[in-house]
């Protein structure tokens, strides 16, 4: 076995393509409900990531014949967090046992500190093989957290419509505006309180600062998600009266895997809270796509299960719960000298 560190913005469709075998390996393993993996969708994420730049170090584990059986990635915000770097390995399971994911964790370990890093961070599901590898390593749950779906062609639309025309009529001081693609560019410096707005949302234990979101990020995310083929919908919440951006909530189909949806951010900026917002902008969100993306057949979203007011809101629109899921940190040890 050999590993090779790789520059992400050069990785090639093919290269890609091998690394989604293996993601649908320890997918159908461990976690078979779990959307399968495409090279596309994986080579947008490596070269783009959500900010419209490559994975900060990228590692490629192959065989003797020099064949890919695991793969490892470790990034860095540019914005906040600066102590964090999120890390993320799949090892194919017929490469299981042999040292293999200790490796690319040594490997991920010495490239955290040499950007000044302290803590990793990763998610994963639950009571797999891979949280248990990792709690091995020394990693801790520093929250618990959940995947729940929606699966368009079941949903009740009358119940939705009956959701969506209730939380309207306790939110009548509000407009909502639906956004296909990216923001109008003098839109953007309001815009950034509602990206602001989930930092309100549970860290639980996790040893997480407030992240910024100047106009820049902004830009920075939809031009990623555009370079990923991972077509951004977004419903914002504007108050009547003064003008003011109260909330919105954002879902992205993945291009490359028709039928794929992901629900991304839904926040309510403090001050308008109390009014059926974050219920309203999902409802809505969820009645538009059955018209705008009729091939959608499942939307998941992740909660933190201390976030009992979102998962409220999933559950009333018709959720069911996936799978349960773990945010881990490892806290790197001083090293004297």
């Amino acid at each position: 076995m050999t590993i090779e560190r790789i520059d992400p913005a050069n990785l090639d469709l093919e290269t890609a393509h091998q690394l989604a075998v293996i993601a649908d390996a320890c997918r159908v393993a461990s976690t078979p409900r779990m959307p399968a993996a495409n090279a596309k969708t994986l080579l947008g994420l490596a070269q783009h990531t959500f900010d419209d730049r490559p994975f900060d170090a990228m590692w490629i584990a192959r065989d003797s014949g020099g064949k890919p059986v695991a793969d490892a990635s470790l990034e860095v915000s540019a914005w906040d967090n600066r102590h964090l770097a999120t890390v993320f390995c799949a090892v194919d399971p017929a490469a299981t046992g042999q040292g293999i994911g200790t490796a690319l964790l040594e490997g991920q370990i010495k490239e955290a500190r040499t950007a000044g890093c302290t803590t990793l961070t990763t998610f994963c599901v639950r009571d797999r093989l891979a949280e248990r590898f990792l709690l091995g390593a020394g990693f801790e749950r520093r929250q618990l957290t959940a995947l729940r779906r929606l699966e368009p062609p079941r949903l009740d639309y009358d119940h939705i419509e009956a959701l969506a025309e209730d939380a309207q009529g306790r939110a009548r001081d509000y407009e909502l505006v639906s956004l296909d693609g990216s923001a109008p560019r003098e839109w953007l410096p309001k815009l950034t309180a509602l990206f602001e707005a989930i930092n309100d949302a549970p860290n639980d234990g996790l040893d997480f600062e407030p992240e910024a979101y100047p106009v820049e990020r902004v830009q920075r995310y939809e031009r990623a998600m555009s370079a990923r083929r991972q077509h951004v919908y977004r419903i914002m919440a504007r108050h009547r009266t003064t003008g003011e951006w109260a909330g919105h909530t954002i879902l992205v189909a993945d291009e490359h895997r028709p039928g794929i949806g992901i629900q991304e951010d839904t926040t309510v900026v403090p001050a308008h809270r109390g009014h059926r917002l974050g219920l309203l902008l999902k409802a809505r969100m969820l009645l538009w796509m059955r018209d705008e993306r009729p091939e959608l057949t499942l939307i998941d979203t992740w909660n933190a299960e201390s976030n009992t007011y979102m998962i409220a809101v999933n559950e009333h629109l018709g959720c069911e719960l996936v799978y349960e899921g773990s945010a881990l940190q490892l806290k790197l040890p001083l090293i004297a000298g």
